[in-house]
């Protein structure tokens, strides 16, 4: 193995071409680096730190939790040479009083985005002091959130800043991931793939494998009459104007139905009123039918049971709870195990991946807190599997959190062996280091590429793993898995886009001296990083650099006009709207999207409700 050398990371570590050539475009102006989970994305985070930790200004790296802060702190303890004295954690648990001494001691601050952004705005701080702002996680920062104002803030306070901004998912839609070039001021997108020559070598196989089956005749029963008094009250409510026709009730149409009823009720129509409960009633029932059938009876009898507490200071959910249809069902379900097929298939799936490797580690994902509890007594009543829970830190009645110490304890557990089962909530998807998992096991699809993306990335990290995925025919897991798919290949092209229609602004490329303090070692010889790069290079690429930059320039100038896409109106058709290009492949895959399509609508409006239920 070839060894990284420089004078600020301690014994050195592993040497990739592709990390380095990332670090290359980093060091060179404020760039967006999308690489995919478990390729090292911290490790280009660290050639930036060290790079700049001799040189004049601070070093900022924010992160969007505590525990992905702490946990970064550690690794930069371990990994880099620097002393102690000079790296401070600035995060809400310490006092303010307290933050502005650490922060002028420090030369290297680990922070959340919160913290960065109140103190600046405070006083507390001076952003013009960073030369290097690190944003971890960066598809966050857009819209409201406090890592896209602290880009804002330091934008403003220090134009020659250098950002580097590390993701696997920026995102699907191409306005949200300008939004984040635009907010952290990039200059550069780098793009790695898990299939391109340079990563191909360290990538551990994944196997992606979807279990899909139809619901049991009891549950199909115990649905059916809330099915049925769902499409009453939809009726009902499109007789009213209220609910668009000729539709399958959605979330989306549910809440484009809520949206009527309160434009009913500001111009003072009384029939907005009835319309308004009638909705609410909607709302609850459509939830309860899709905990069903993506679910189980367990985690629905929980939903209604929180629904009865509920009830009790809320008309509105007493209501729907004396809905004979809901009070049948309650009656039915209070004392019946689980007939659901997933928590068997889980059972199966843990058991089949222990018996190959009796040493294994498996990590269980679901949306619902419910269902965790749920799996974790399921599966507890084996002495063979170590079960521990991963949830957020939020507590809601009876249902507890865990604190950021007990979440860093489990991680710590399950590291170590002392665990090798967790079942854990979307708390678990995103940048905290899980450790490695030979199998991810999802209990329902995620809408989100973003999503999808960070809980693959759990597993096949080090080594090989696999995903499996569990999908109830007929139920709202088909629609979302339909979608999640579209979205993801949604987003490489988007990306690809923005670089072909130069977007970004033009940047010579990077110089060939920004590596010069970093070192190869291996166990011929010590070479410089640029001929460790070309070497990797002529050893790995399939085509040469050259040859792929030409293709993607002459991608650029054959499809796109003359001038910038935004330069035209965006009413006006361009030149190549006229031109049939769509060739058979393209019209199937038109029916897929169109296909995708109607799933889109249903996951892009959040019901409410459904936090309540998540961690």
């Amino acid at each position: 193995m070839a060894t990284l050398l420089h004078p600020n990371i301690k014994g050195g570590i592993e040497a990739r071409a592709y990390q380095l050539r990332a670090a290359k475009d980093a060091l060179s102006s404020s760039t967006l680096m999308v690489m995919p989970t478990g390729f090292g994305k911290t490790a280009v985070e660290w050639l930036a730190m060290v790079e700049y930790f001799d040189r004049d200004g601070k070093i900022v790296l924010i992160a969007p939790s505590t525990g992905l802060v702490h946990q970064h702190a550690q690794m930069v303890r371990e990994k880099l040479n620097i002393a102690e004295d000079k790296i401070c954690i600035l995060t809400g648990d310490i006092k303010p009083e307290k933050r502005p001494a650490l922060w002028q001691d420090a030369k290297l601050i680990l922070a959340t985005p919160q913290v960065i952004r109140n103190d600046s705005r405070n006083g507390i701080i001076n952003l013009s002091e960073v030369a290097l702002l690190i944003v971890d996680e960066a598809h966050h920062a857009a819209g409201s959130h406090a890592m896209a104002e602290v880009g804002d803030i330091y934008l403003e306070a220090r134009m020659d800043g250098l950002v580097l901004a590390a993701t696997a998912s920026p995102g699907v839609k191409e306005e949200k991931i300008l939004e984040i070039i635009q907010r952290l001021g990039i200059d550069r997108l780098h793009l790695a793939n898990r299939e391109d020559d340079l990563l191909k070598p360290y990538a551990s196989e994944m196997n992606i494998e979807e279990h899909r089956f139809d619901s049991p005749p009891l549950l199909l029963e115990l649905i059916t009459p809330l099915v049925l008094l769902e499409e009453e009250e939809a009726e009902i409510l499109m007789r009213g104007g209220f609910l668009v026709g000729n539709q399958r009730v959605t979330t989306a149409t549910i809440e484009e139905a809520h949206r009527r009823a309160s434009a009913a009720i500001r111009r003072g129509d009384k029939r907005g009123y009835d319309a308004a409960k009638k909705i609410a009633d909607l709302r609850r029932l459509h939830r309860l039918i899709d905990l069903l059938r993506s679910q189980g009876v367990l985690c629905a009898r929980a939903y209604l049971d929180r629904a009865e507490d509920e009830g009790r200071s809320s008309r509105k959910t007493g209501r729907f709870l004396g809905l004979p249809q809901v009070h049948l069902l309650r009656q039915r379900i209070e004392k019946m195990d689980e007939i659901h097929p997933k928590p068997a298939l889980v059972q199966r799936s843990i058991r089949q991946s222990l018996r190959r490797n009796p040493e294994g580690r498996i990590i269980v994902f679901t949306e619902y807190r419910d269902t965790v509890d749920i799996l974790c007594n399921l599966l507890s009543a084996d002495s063979r599997l170590k079960v521990g829970r991963f949830v957020g830190q939020t507590t809601k009645g009876t249902r507890t959190g865990m604190s950021q110490k007990k979440q860093l304890e489990q991680l710590s557990r399950f590291r170590e062996g002392e665990l090798n089962i967790l079942v854990a909530t979307s708390v678990a998807e995103e940048g905290l280091d899980v450790p490695n998992a030979d199998r991810v096991i999802l209990y329902e699809p995620v809408p989100s590429a973003i999503r999808a993306i960070q809980r693959r990335g759990r597993t096949a990290r080090q080594r090989s793993g696999d995903v499996h995925i569990l999908i109830a025919n007929g139920s709202r897991d088909e629609f979302v898995q339909r979608a999640a798919a579209a979205r993801e290949a949604k987003m490489h092209k988007t990306l690809n886009r923005i670089i072909r229609q130069a977007r970004l602004p033009r940047r010579t490329p990077p110089g060939g001296h920004i590596l010069d303090r970093f070192t190869i070692q291996d166990d011929k010889s010590e070479i410089s990083a640029e001929e460790f790069i070309d070497r990797e290079c002529k050893r790995l690429l399939t085509r040469p650099a050259a040859v792929q930059e030409e293709v993607i320039v002459q991608k650029s100038k054959t499809t796109s006009p003359a001038l910038p896409i935004s330069s035209r109106p965006r009413s006006q058709m361009g030149l190549e709207a006229f031109v049939d290009y769509e060739s058979p492949v393209d019209k199937d895959t038109k029916k897929q999207a169109d296909a995708a399509a109607a799933a889109m609508s249903e996951i892009d409006a959040i019901d409410p409700e459904k936090k309540s239920l998540q961690d």
